[in-house]
């Protein structure tokens, strides 16, 4: 027994930084969150996050309609990040390695850089209180259902 408890759940989150035009700030942008009692439901999401965010940068010309291959010009090196993203969120080792890091109460961040922004995807483990008396309920409220009146 290692002393600590178990996560009774997981926050998952997928960030985008980078800069805003015209005023050289770089800002975080939270692109979407998940929260999960599972590590293999919070890596299903984070893949399926990876497979969005490549999509939308880049559809992939292998599986769109619309899209077709096409022989591609020379360009400067810049990071090719929907590829990585697809790449990620296709390796099964990776994701056994990365469940295994999860379950064990770690946080797990993969970041991914493209030419203008930066990408993170991240999972947090979490604890929630277990006695009753700590949980949040919330409010009760009354419902009202009008009749009208009989003339």
């Amino acid at each position: 027994m290692s002393g600590t408890p178990a996560p009774t759940g997981y926050w998952c989150e997928v960030r985008a930084e980078g800069l805003v035009y015209g005023t050289g700030a770089t800002v975080p942008y939270v692109l979407g969150t998940f929260a999960t009692p599972s590590p293999v439901l919070a890596l299903r999401w984070l893949r399926a996050e990876a497979r969005r965010i490549a999509n939308r940068l880049d559809p992939d010309p292998h599986h769109s309609p619309w899209a077709r291959p096409f022989p591609s010009a020379p360009h400067p090196p810049v990071p090719d990040c929907p590829t990585q993203l697809r790449t990620w969120a296709a390796d099964p080792q990776w994701h056994r390695i990365a469940r295994a890091h999860l379950t064990t109460s770690h946080p797990l961040h993969a970041t991914f850089p493209d030419a203008d922004c930066t990408y993170t995807l991240s999972a947090h483990p979490v604890r929630l209180p277990t006695h009753p008396a700590h949980r949040r309920t919330p409010p009760r409220r009354s419902l009202y259902i009008l009749t009208p009146t009989p003339p």
